[in-house]
């Protein structure tokens, strides 16, 4: 964020929460003789939007109570009656920037009720994760540009933030090029999501409609309530507000720009919406600890609907499903060495990939993000190989083992109950076999298929030297009877809950 001259809208929130409203006179302008101003005809037209009718007698010294920004307890403004000219001609700027003035302190006053009521309320539900969404980058690359085109860029802005609105959420305007959101309800791994949908759709639209260079961007940044409550604690307001924009500014940019050799063809880009990364804590059941982390998928399509896990992944869709896989491998990259900077050790690193996103590309583009790993580095990730698509011939599969096997830890194969070639993937090698229980291509566990299916698996993979493991289990009764089976691995909301944290460090 950008620091000028004006006050933030953290301070004008502070004064909102935590002082009280002071006491004014709305200020009056006059530049002509007492004579003149008797004679100056009543102004008609309708109420303007907040304020009562009753008050509706004198338009200037409404402009005039708008500038001062006093609201009474129901959000009107309450003005007196004074002898004062108006020039509409003349004034008319004025008037523009008054109504302006006034419409974002309304917003703000609703902005920071809204705020107050859910810190009071402190509801399970709510999980009150804030967004700053800051067009500062667009403004800079407009340079002189911009003073034309701040009012439409601020209008497209905020159009795009209400269209992902859902009915909890609120949003306010900062000043001309920056917004603030509550998400009242959206997780922080959802949240991220959206501010970088909003983000990149309105890099769009203001590229697409006001001309905007194309290396600008839109920053956007998600921290939760919480947090600014404890970054806020125990300090003078004019404290507090600084406090709270450090707490925005710690936060990394959920939309980086789209450049370079790394980005996404729009087109594709369009069917992809944003992509996060969480992960599943998985219990390795001989070892009676969670030492694994496996990658879990969330997606805000361009429709607006948030999946996650497998479901997230488009049926027949290669060149989106290939996108996906990327990401997971960049972000689980990424942590792993943000968490050895800061002197952790992270767990080992469960990264699934479909087989097609390893053959398929002749590129190898996801191979070779392993490839240039340090040997040292490699040793924290496990590549597990999606088969799970019926009819994925096993040549291909042992086509994408052999292209990632030398640049990673090891490598697993996750397959359907029905498989029953495990002497072929341990002669390949192959450390681990398993099943997501998630995987549409399952279907419904009933107990009769549990029993059958699904509980002989980690037998016959241990018959032939393999380790087993059994993803996605929401039943408790499937986790207890996976545990007893011999299972090795297991994850999922009835063992433990998805983390929606960067990798989890044990300490070293």
């Amino acid at each position: 964020m950008t620091q000028d001259k004006k006050p933030g809208f953290f301070k004008r929130l502070a004064e909102a929460l935590f002082e009280e409203e002071p006491e004014s006179t709305p200020v009056v302008r006059s530049t002509k003789p007492a004579a003149a101003q008797a004679e100056a005809p009543p102004p008609v037209g309708d109420p303007a939007p907040g304020l009562d009718a009753a008050f509706d007698t004198d338009e200037a010294a409404q402009i005039s109570a708008r500038l001062s920004g006093l609201h009474d307890e129901e959000g009107r403004v309450s003005i007196k009656s004074a002898p004062v000219d108006w020039d509409f001609d003349e004034d008319f700027g004025t008037v523009a920037q008054a109504e302006k003035a006034t419409d974002m302190a309304v917003s703000q006053v609703v902005f920071a009720a809204k705020l107050q009521e859910v810190l009071e309320k402190g509801e399970k539900g709510s999980a009150g994760k804030l967004q700053l969404l800051d067009l500062d980058e667009i403004k800079r690359e407009a340079g002189d540009r911009w003073e034309q085109m701040a009012e439409k860029a601020q209008t497209i802005a905020e159009q795009v933030i209400r269209h992902r609105l859902a009915p909890s959420d609120v949003v306010a305007p900062y000043d001309d090029h920056s917004f603030i959101v509550l998400f009242a309800e959206l997780t922080e791994e959802q949240a991220r999501l959206k501010a970088a949908a909003i983000a990149r759709e309105v890099r769009q639209r203001l590229l697409g409609e006001l001309g905007v260079k194309d290396n600008g961007w839109v920053k956007a940044f998600v921290t939760d309530i919480v947090t600014l409550q404890k970054a806020g604690a125990d300090l003078p307001p004019e404290e507090a507000v600084l406090a709270w924009d450090r707490a925005f500014e710690d936060e990394e940019d959920c939309a980086p720009p789209l450049t370079g050799p790394g980005a996404v063809d729009a087109e594709v880009q369009s069917r992809l919406g944003e992509v996060g990364v969480s992960y599943r804590p998985t219990f390795m059941v001989p070892k009676g600890v969670v030492g694994i982390y496996t990658t879990h998928i969330i997606r805000l399509d361009a429709l607006n609907r948030i999946l996650s896990g497998p479901a997230a992944y488009p049926p027949n869709d290669a060149a989106v499903t290939f996108e996906m896989d990327r990401a997971a491998v960049k972000r689980a990259i990424e942590q792993v060495r943000a968490a050895l900077k800061t002197g952790q050790r992270p767990g080992l690193v469960h990264i699934g990939v479909h087989t097609g996103s390893l053959v398929t590309h002749s590129s190898g583009l996801i191979v070779d993000m392993f490839r240039v790993l340090q040997p040292e580095f490699r040793r924290f990730f496990i590549v597990g190989i999606n088969a799970q698509t019926h009819g994925t011939p096993m040549a291909k599969v042992m086509e994408a083992v052999a292209a990632v096997q030398p640049f990673c830890r090891t490598v697993t194969v996750q397959v359907g109950p029905d498989f029953s070639d495990f002497d072929r993937l341990a002669r390949a090698k192959i450390s681990a076999a398993g099943i997501d229980l998630e995987e549409a291509e399952v279907g419904e566990i009933t107990p009769a298929r549990l029993t059958k299916e699904i509980l002989p698996f980690c037998k016959s993979a241990a018959k032939a030297g393999l380790h087993s493991y059994l993803y996605g289990i929401k039943r408790r009764e499937i986790a207890k009877a996976a545990r007893d089976a011999g299972f090795t691995y297991l994850n999922g909301s009835a063992v433990i809950a998805v983390s929606g944290q960067p990798v989890i460090a044990q300490s070293a």
